[in-house]
């Protein structure tokens, strides 16, 4: 989703900026800890949250969460990419290393089936916890490819996964039609498959001589 479909490259990024924490999460530099296995991604998440917390000086509510994820603008081609695969009845997911809410919005604006996405966890009162819950290992998903291959009764060679970095490697080595968004900052494998494009409207393209 971050990247593909939004014009954010990160949703996560995208909330630390709203919210002030960004410098705080930079000299945390969990990312690389996390890629090193010194910390689960629930850690990471939840010394995410926290730094959010603590620039914010409170924990935000749900509401002032969707505010921050209300300015979210689409990529070139994504309505018409979506519109495409509708029209010739392709089923279609989010699969995101980012935040369930900013997913469920993009969903909803552009007819997507489903979305996988990390849930953020509110109190009773509706404010935010230091708390996350797994829904898509960043380094994993693969896993659900497998599982709605199994859902859908349909082969993983005739998937399509669009990716935009190192992190979409994962699923992008298990399905028939691998996609990659190139934005010029991947260092790809010296051997690979990918279909690598520069807009999804080579995307489109594409897909208009398959389907």
């Amino acid at each position: 989703m971050d990247g593909v479909l939004t014009k954010w490259r990160s949703s996560w990024k995208a909330l630390h900026e709203y919210f002030g924490s960004i410098n705080l999460v930079y000299e945390n530099d969990d990312a690389e800890r996390f890629l090193r296995g010194e910390i689960t991604y629930e850690e990471w998440m939840r010394r995410d949250l926290e730094a959010i917390i603590k620039a914010f000086g409170r924990p935000p509510s749900r509401e002032e969460i969707i505010k921050a994820f209300s300015t979210y603008e689409l990529v070139e081609g994504a309505k018409e990419l979506i519109n495409l695969l509708k029209e010739r009845m392709v089923y279609t997911a989010i699969i995101s290393g980012g935040i369930d809410l900013l997913a469920e919005k993009v969903r909803e604006e552009l007819g997507i089936d489903v979305a996988f996405a990390n849930k953020l966890v509110f109190d009773e009162r509706g404010y935010l916890i230091p708390k996350g819950i797994e829904v898509v290992n960043p380094l994993k998903k693969g896993e659900i490819l497998k599982s709605l291959s199994k859902q859908l009764k349909v082969p993983l060679s005739e998937f399509m996964y669009v990716g935009d970095t190192e992190w979409d490697f994962d699923a992008l080595n298990i399905v028939g039609f691998p996609v990659l968004l190139n934005y010029g900052e991947v260092r790809l494998p010296e051997k690979h498959r990918y279909i690598v494009v520069n807009s999804l409207h080579e995307v489109i393209e594409f897909l208009s001589k398959c389907l």
